[in-house]
């Protein structure tokens, strides 16, 4: 059997059987916050709103969330799993983080950041690390591959730093505290529970950051549920894997930031600087991936 099917189906399997126990356990039993709903009602999300909302802009945001969920086939028993955790709370440090991103800051400041020895000799020791999965992925995208690699080094400096919050709760704290991006949480809330339904994610097990992204790309989850892929055919998009997370950023880049195959041009709003511009709308972003990019291929190149 192929190893990736095997593995692909062993954790489906797995996936599947925590479901079905969580669900039986959330059913069967009465906890603090009653006892889990086998089937939909109006009053079910009546009850699902007053269990999670703090306060008034919560509940029109969660009231909105738990409708689409119903009407999209969430199980009312697995949406009362997920609001009903004892680990949820309002992330204190979120809102405050959103009124000073770091994108927003000198560019000389911001760039220190990302452009310099330690993250350019990271990416080398990284390259050299994976260079035959970076290439596959390049070849078959037709994407730059030094400008995979600089993505997840201004990301996440090669996986190193991912996971700060749990998304779930980041998403939480921006509905219930940051208005003028209440509807964004709310899409982002929506496409939280497709993903953790259709790729086996604990919908409170995975951390990203203070926005709701995650893994070693940091997608948020609208984009990871529209661009993610499953590069190495185990029947999971994983986060953290780096044959999907590279696959997945060259995905991102093509369908939804035109980049242009083959070409070299990365200058100021060419097509392969608009890509880049998609992933991040900053052009402090922007420019910190461009100059990383250059910086890596010079040193491996060199090296």
């Amino acid at each position: 059997m192929n190893k990736n099917y095997y593995m692909g189906f062993m954790r489906n399997t797995i996936t599947i059987i925590l479901l079905l126990t969580g669900l039986s356990v959330y059913a069967d039993r009465d906890s603090k916050h009653g006892s889990a709903p086998t089937s939909w009602s109006n009053q079910v999300e009546k009850d699902l709103v007053n269990l999670i909302s703090k306060n008034e802009q919560a509940r029109q945001v969660y009231g909105r969330v738990i409708k689409r969920l119903r009407r999209s086939g969430v199980p009312a028993a697995y949406a009362w799993q997920v609001f009903s955790n004892s680990g949820i709370k309002i992330e204190p440090n979120i809102s405050d983080k959103f009124s000073r991103p770091a994108e927003k800051m000198d560019y000389i400041d911001y760039r220190q950041i990302f452009v310099n020895d330690k993250r350019v000799n990271g990416g080398v020791k990284f390259y050299n690390e994976h260079s035959e999965l970076l290439h596959k992925v390049a070849k078959q995208y037709g994407v730059d591959p030094f400008l995979i690699l600089s993505f997840v080094g201004v990301e996440t400096q090669y996986g190193l730093y991912a996971s700060s919050y749990p998304v779930f709760n980041s998403l939480h704290t921006i509905i219930h505290n940051i208005p003028r991006r209440a509807k964004w949480a709310e899409d982002e809330m929506v496409a939280w529970f497709m993903i953790c339904r259709v790729d086996g994610l604990g919908p409170h097990d995975v951390k990203g950051s203070y926005a709701g992204a995650f893994g070693y790309g940091q997608f948020m989850p609208t984009s990871f549920k529209s661009y993610a892929v499953d590069m190495d055919g185990d029947g999971v998009r994983e986060p953290f894997e780096w044959a999907d997370v590279m696959a997945s950023i060259a995905n991102y880049l093509l369908k939804r930031g035109n980049y242009d195959i083959g070409s070299s041009d990365f200058s100021e709003n060419s097509a392969n600087w608009r890509a880049v511009w998609k992933y991040n709308p900053s052009k402090n972003y922007v420019k910190v991936v461009l100059e990383l990019r250059s910086q890596l291929q010079h040193a491996i190149i060199k090296s």
